[in-house]
């Protein structure tokens, strides 16, 4: 399974992923990615299957909403 680093703004929304120790490809792209959370986001790691880590961004941003995040609560 998996590891990925998930970046999750104020509203719970997931904003951005990244595979620890994978390597980019492609003569443009960068050799790697860190993220970081900004003021009113979190950052958090979490184990997928192999079937959601092949998933495209927003099907991938989904099924880690659904699957591994709870609402954020709400401010009274």
């Amino acid at each position: 399974m998996p590891i990925l680093k998930v970046l999750i703004n104020e509203k719970g929304d997931v904003v951005g992923t990244a595979r620890p120790g994978v390597v980019g490809s492609g003569a443009a792209g960068p050799l790697h990615v860190t993220l970081v959370a900004r003021p009113g986001q979190r950052l958090v790691e979490i184990n997928v299957d192999d079937a959601d880590a092949s998933l495209e961004p927003a099907a991938l941003h989904a099924a880690i909403k659904a699957k591994h995040l709870r609402a954020p609560k709400k401010k009274a």
